[in-house]
């Protein structure tokens, strides 16, 4: 009997270490962009695993990371040479060198999914510079990019978006536009224990408020989360 019992005791101990998490590990990356007209200042996450399989899985979600970072800086320095050349044509001069700040927020990073939000701020003149979001969602195993329908159920619309309103941290009555929706949503990210919603300037409030992330516990999203 006692034998038998050792023999169960290991056999669990054996599928608890077969169920562990495998973290990721994670380099950030940073580079620089500077010219006499503009400024770019990135930082940009590199994922690696010590296991094969998810060694290759991290390969390919790096090199998504590494696409979407190099068109957001791209499209800037395009767009900054366009504006010069109007400026030089009206005969105006650049006060300032134009700006970018890419950098990202890893909200989970491990042998099942990785989920980044990688934040783009641009300053070209004008009275203030705009901050765009993207949230990366991956399933590892699976090698998938996850779009927004992938991660939460959109037929559940109506019972989100009163756990949206609910969780919504406004204390200063800032937030008049819009009440937060999935629709309205800039980018959905996840931990192990958060649902996170990013909504840029101006859809809940003015520019002023900022932006805003509304985490909603994973337990209160249970029925309608499709990640597991």
């Amino acid at each position: 009997m006692k034998t038998k019992l050792m023999t169960l005791l290991f056999a669990v101990l054996a599928l608890g270490a077969c169920k562990k998490e495998i973290r990721l590990d994670v380099k950030q990356i940073t580079e620089t962009d500077k010219t006499a007209n503009w400024d770019v200042k990135i930082t940009r996450p590199v994922f690696s695993s010590t296991e094969a399989e998810v060694e290759k899985s991290c390969v390919k979600f790096n090199d998504e990371i590494t696409g979407l970072v190099n068109g957001i800086h791209a499209a800037f320095v395009e767009q900054s040479k366009e504006s010069i050349t109007r400026m030089d044509s009206a005969g105006m001069k650049q006060v300032a060198p134009y700006e970018l700040i890419i950098e990202d927020t890893v909200f989970l990073a491990d042998d099942r999914y990785i989920s980044v939000r990688m934040l783009a701020y641009q300053m070209t003149g004008g009275a203030h510079g705009m901050t765009n979001f993207y949230g990366v969602n991956y399933d590892v195993k699976n090698q998938k990019f996850l779009d927004k329908k992938e991660l939460v159920n959109y037929d559940k619309a109506s019972d989100i978006n009163a756990l949206l309103k609910s969780h919504l941290k406004d204390p200063d009555k800032c937030f008049t536009f819009e009440a937060p929706t999935i629709e309205n949503a800039t980018a959905i990210n996840f931990t192990l224990h958060t649902v996170d919603f990013t909504y840029a300037q101006y859809i809940l409030g003015p520019y002023s408020c900022g932006y805003t992330t509304i985490s909603v516990p994973r337990e209160k999203m249970k029925d309608f989360i499709l990640i597991k």
